[in-house]
């Protein structure tokens, strides 16, 4: 926003804010004696460390980050480095076979570069390694996290570019667009979509690194927008960043728009409700800004709605419709249980108390996939009026039950890390009331935290409390 001269005082505040608090939080996981994991605690690991130097390195272009952070970061990793040149991922992600230390390598690497250090011998030795063994990753997500070092450290050697013609043989075209599919989960543990959303992107950015398959780019771009949901994001947390890093490269290669165009959007011939709305004009200086369309009245329940859009001027513009709507929680379809990858139980000892009065929620959770989830979440909806007996949740995590619990206003958020289908899980915790009322739980769910989309939902519960 600071490029195209969008900010104002307010949003900059508001987006510095933001950052500061997530720095803040994110240094709550370094490891003592170095590196970083996933909650914090020893050992640190080699792959998260990257991730994580890779996170400040970027957060560094708009936020004062301490340059000892970034220092020590990069010395940790470099001191975890074997001596053929290589990193090996010691369990993060159970996908990855100890002896392949390719495609670990290649993202740690990279992560090094980004951050300043490939001239070091240690980074040296790590690109001599990933060379020597690149043609035969059979993969493409771990051929694009190979392209994306290469990429980094000599887009013109002739390895980089032999890995990136190998990587655009293995793109699959479905009409204008063009993807690439991962045969395994990716570091992050994604799969299917997730983990296509994930390749895709790693390979634009390498490719667009090299200034190399400008055809197939441009068909990744068009996947990776396409693919975007009503929310604004792209289903996962690493599916996101690595969209918008695709998408914000692409925007600093193809410099300036085309030039400035007017867009008028209607919905069944009704103007946009905010005059400021419409019409929309797009010039060099809020190219890459999402403009957003509202319309709450002027459509047709249940008949046929016509959106038309209307442009003058311009290059080529993207555009994104969706609908949002809410029905009764009785007319929402169920699943069949067997058709739920993760099951989750959820059973209060009694819905009608008194004010300080307790009530015992018991939980059962399972994952009915053979396999183990890397991370599993399990959203427990919290009536309001109510408060936590937090001991209890204490008590399960110092068991090793559940490996970390957040508190919302709404919700309880458990996560259950390495979540195998041969252990299923039941527990207990205990809210007492506070206020007279009566009350809805918000929905509880569980899912996948890698791959989102299998999300099991159940309906909100009745809470009565009387004086």
């Amino acid at each position: 926003m600071q490029t195209t001269g969008q900010a104002n005082p307010e949003v900059q505040m508001q987006a510095e804010k933001y950052v500061g608090t997530g720095y803040q939080r994110l240094l709550t996981f370094e490891v003592p004696g170095g590196g970083f994991s996933l909650f914090g605690s020893a050992p640190a690991d080699a792959f998260l460390t990257a991730y994580g130097l890779m996170e400040f390195n970027d957060m560094a272009r708009v936020y004062p980050v301490d340059e000892a952070l970034i220092e020590r970061t990069a010395q940790w990793l470099l001191s975890q480095q074997g001596p053929d040149g290589t990193w090996a991922d010691r369990g993060y992600s159970e996908h990855w076979q100890i002896e392949d230390k390719v495609p670990t390598t290649a993202y740690i690497t990279w992560a090094l570069i980004e951050a300043g250090y490939a001239d070091t011998p240690q980074v040296g030795q790590a690109i001599a390694h990933i060379r020597e063994f690149a043609l035969q990753q059979e993969d493409a997500y771990s051929l694009a996290l190979v392209a994306n070092a290469l990429a980094a450290y000599d887009p013109a050697h002739s390895m980089t570019r032999a890995v990136l013609d190998r990587l655009v043989e293995m793109r699959v075209e479905d009409g204008d667009v063009v993807y690439w599919q991962t045969g395994a989960a990716s570091f992050m543990g994604a799969t299917g979509e997730s983990g296509s959303l994930e390749t895709t992107a790693l390979a634009a950015i390498a490719l667009m690194r090299a200034d190399a398959h400008s055809d197939a780019v441009s068909g990744a771009l068009a996947y990776v927008i396409q693919a975007k949901d009503s929310w604004g994001t792209w289903s996962t947390t690493q599916a996101t960043i690595l969209s918008l890093k695709a998408l914000l490269l692409a925007n600093e290669q193809t410099g300036q728009a085309a030039g400035p165009a007017t867009v008028r959007v209607s919905l069944n011939k009704e103007q946009a409700q905010e005059a400021d709305q419409n019409p929309i004009v797009i010039d060099e200086t809020n190219a890459d800004v999402v403009h957003l369309v509202t319309f709450d009245r002027g459509f047709s329940p249940g008949g046929t709605n016509r959106l038309q859009i209307e442009v003058e001027g311009g290059g080529n513009l993207m555009f994104q419709v969706m609908t949002r709507f809410y029905l009764p929680w009785d007319q929402v379809p169920s699943t069949p249980q067997a058709e739920e990858l993760i099951t989750i139980d959820l059973d209060y000892d009694r819905t009608r108390l008194a004010v300080n009065d307790e009530v015992t929620v018991n939980v059962g959770v399972k994952l009915n996939e053979e396999g183990v989830v890397r991370m599993a979440l399990v959203d427990l909806g919290l009536p309001p009026g109510f408060v936590v007996l937090t001991e209890d949740l204490s008590r399960l995590v110092a068991q090793g039950a559940i490996a970390r619990y957040e508190l919302t206003g709404r919700q309880i958020i458990i996560y259950l890390e390495d979540f195998s289908s041969e252990y299923p899980l039941r527990f207990s915790y205990r809210l007492r009331a506070r206020f007279p009322m009566r009350a809805q739980t918000p929905p509880s769910s569980a899912y996948d935290y890698y791959n989102p989309g299998d999300l099991t939902v159940r309906a909100p519960l009745e809470v009565t409390v009387s004086d």
